[in-house]
């Protein structure tokens, strides 16, 4: 029972977040806020099936906290972030605005990933305006890495997964193929190198897909705050949720290989 209700309010969280978005902008229509209810009303009955079972699912180390919840950190504050940035375009809040401008002074780089994604849309047709895309683009890269080398610290200093006797290899990983004892570690650190080189190359690869998406959901994805939002938030958040499952997986075949050493 203790595991539902945990389950319970995790699954209420992330649905509570995706929903978000389209309460904190103004002017979203009644049925964009149905539609992103019934979307987050499907991510949360997701969550709460798995974490509800006892058996291991899809997601990886749901049995060493805190790694999902500092997952699930990044996106609140990559969607509920990126829509107050977008609100303030709209409201005039300067605070928020100087805070965005920010961010541009430390994105906008030649060959910068923020450039690039610039770069992409501006080949497509949008009537959204160039410093509210430049504002929401640098503010999701800042978050997104900023986020990431944290908590990607905070995950390789501190004694995670350590102090947990229960900690389970196969359990932690259900999608890692099983291997040798002794071939394991060189598999995990090998994995753990390709997800942090596929996470910076993701902030080059994802732009590429916008004209398709475009072409599938609408013909100004970019020219709407909503659709804006959450394509910003997929762009930073993928990446990031792949350079800290890299950094993990190298700390757990550290581990792992001291462990056989010591044997």
């Amino acid at each position: 029972m203790v595991q539902f209700f945990g389950a319970l309010i995790r699954a209420l969280i992330l649905g509570i977040i995706v929903a978000s978005p389209s309460f904190i902008l103004p002017g979203i229509p009644n049925v964009a806020r149905e539609l992103s209810m019934i979307i987050a009303a499907i991510i949360a009955a997701f969550a709460l099936f798995e974490y509800a079972s006892k058996t291991p699912g899809f997601v990886d180390f749901r049995f060493a906290p805190p790694y999902n919840r500092f997952r699930i950190g990044i996106l609140a504050a990559l969607a509920i972030g990126l829509s107050l940035v977008a609100r303030a375009s709209i409201t005039g809040n300067a605070d928020i605005l100087s805070l965005a401008d920010w961010t541009r002074t430390y994105t906008i780089t030649p060959n910068s990933p923020v450039e690039f994604a610039l770069a992409k849309i501006a080949t497509l047709e949008t009537t959204s305006s160039t410093l509210l895309l430049t504002r929401i683009f640098s503010s999701a890269f800042l978050i997104s890495v900023s986020l990431t080398a944290l908590m990607s610290v905070l995950l390789w200093v501190f004694k995670w997964p350590f102090g947990r006797t229960k900690f389970n290899l196969w359990a932690n990983l259900p999608t890692f193929a099983p291997a040798e004892v002794s071939l394991t570690g060189r598999r995990l650190r090998r994995d753990g190198w390709l997800n942090i080189a596929l996470s910076v190359a993701l902030f080059y690869v994802l732009p590429f897909a916008f004209p398709l998406i475009q072409d599938r959901l609408g013909p100004d994805l970019f020219g709407y705050n909503h659709s804006l939002i959450w394509v910003a938030t997929v762009w930073a958040f993928l990446p990031a949720l792949m350079f800290i499952r890299g950094t993990s997986l190298i700390k757990i075949s550290r581990i792992l290989s001291k462990a056989i050493v010591a044997k």
